[in-house]
């Protein structure tokens, strides 16, 4: 057998037992959240989820949870939610063993990209089969692939009580690339074949090879909590953290949450229009790569 072949196979190995310890150590650490029920916690709900009257600590639980993506979710997005779950110390620790395990795994799946594509890929569909009880009860609650970055991301927890949690979304934004039709050839030809690549290279290949084309990006929004600590002396310490899933509070049984502005579990819509979409055809030319052709008076 060839080293690379042995590398392969042991870094496989790693990879599948490393996602079992996460999902092992992801049951331990949300069963302890189940049991905190006397603690209080806040986590936004969408107007559906306030008429099911979905209880906030288990919305928690599903967004802790939320390994894979669900049906029709964008490959470059990520479910986010502001929340701020009270947690005893077992929780606490539960997250933190479930951080590290994440890291594991993280480690894991880029040793094997390291590899190549082919191997990493290989990985990823036997991690499927290996996981498919896992999987089908995911499909079932319309879920599909496994989104590493969702798989990836720490649970955002606190040390210490605060004395404010200021929850701030960024803006949503696009980012316009020119780009020329080689290099869009080049996109498409470094994906998997599939029909789609195959008719998006057929129409790369009607337009002329000097046209420049527009590849857009979306920007997704973050969430952002502005945190206040009590310091010595009546002063105030101040710490800016990515907050993409409810945060993990010490609190103890009678504590309240630390003050807090509810806000909304999606980001505010950005109506405004950047001028430079103008100049840019709606309907993408190759949606595989998101590259679209510049209206007719900019080509």
């Amino acid at each position: 057998m060839q080293a690379h072949d042995s590398s392969a196979i042991s870094l496989r190995t790693e990879l599948l037992i490393s996602f079992e310890v996460l999902l092992e150590r992801l049951d331990v650490f949300c069963a302890s959240i189940r049991r905190n029920l006397e603690l209080p916690a806040w986590v936004s709900r969408t107007e559906f989820e306030l008429a099911e009257g979905l209880d906030m600590r288990t919305k928690a639980i599903r967004l802790y949870r939320a390994l894979w993506y669900e049906e029709n979710q964008d490959g470059r997005e990520t479910l986010t939610c502001p929340g701020v779950v009270g947690a005893d110390p077992d929780a606490l620790a539960a997250a933190h063993a479930c951080n590290l395990a994440k890291n594991s795994f993280k480690t894991a799946v880029l040793a094997l990209k390291a590899l190549g594509r082919i191997e990493a890929n290989a990985a990823m569909a036997d991690l499927h089969r290996r996981q498919e009880t896992v999987a089908l009860a995911m499909r079932r609650m319309g879920a599909a692939r496994l989104n590493l970055k969702q798989a990836y991301r720490h649970i955002p927890l606190l040390e210490q009580r605060p004395l404010k949690i200021g929850f701030t979304w960024s803006k949503q934004g696009r980012v316009i690339q020119r780009t020329s039709v080689a290099a869009a050839r080049r996109l498409l030809e470094q994906r998997v074949e599939t029909p789609q690549i195959h008719l998006e290279l057929q129409r790369l290949a009607e337009i002329r090879g000097d046209e420049m084309l527009a590849r857009i990006r979306s920007v997704c929004p973050h969430l952002r909590a502005n945190i206040v600590f009590a310091a010595s002396e009546g002063a105030v310490q101040r710490r800016l953290m990515q907050a993409p899933l409810p945060i993990l509070v010490p609190l103890r049984l009678g504590e309240n949450l630390p003050e807090f502005v509810a806000v909304a579990p999606e980001p505010p819509v950005n109506s405004r229009l950047r001028r430079a979409d103008v100049r840019i055809e709606d309907e993408p030319l190759l949606p595989s790569v998101r590259v679209h052709r510049y209206r007719d008076p900019y080509r």
